[in-house]
């Protein structure tokens, strides 16, 4: 299942580095993957309006040594700004797959 329950209708694959994702304007309810020297960095969710609003990330940045990996954020929209919730959840593998 996609975002909010709905069958993920599309894939799309992005080569690129950290920050290359949409936070809007994707296919609606589709998971783009983040790959870096092809290696999966970060899978994001859209909603029916193409806009994010979950992330898994799968590795980052960790010079505290404080983040277990994967682990999941939402994202809220205020103003119609995307805003990350900066919280890491445990991934949610039923809703998000």
């Amino acid at each position: 299942m996609g975002a909010g329950g709905v069958p993920n209708r599309t894939l799309v694959k992005v080569d690129g580095r950290s920050g290359d994702l949409p936070t809007s304007g994707a296919k609606p309810n589709s998971r783009y993957d983040l790959y870096v020297n092809g290696v999966k960095i970060q899978s994001r969710w859209f909603d029916k309006n193409g806009k994010v609003v979950r992330n898994r990330d799968f590795w980052h940045q960790d010079s505290h040594h404080n983040h277990e990996f994967p682990h999941d954020h939402n994202w809220i929209w205020i103003n119609n700004s995307a805003i990350r919730i900066p919280e890491n959840l445990s991934p949610d593998y039923i809703n998000f797959n």
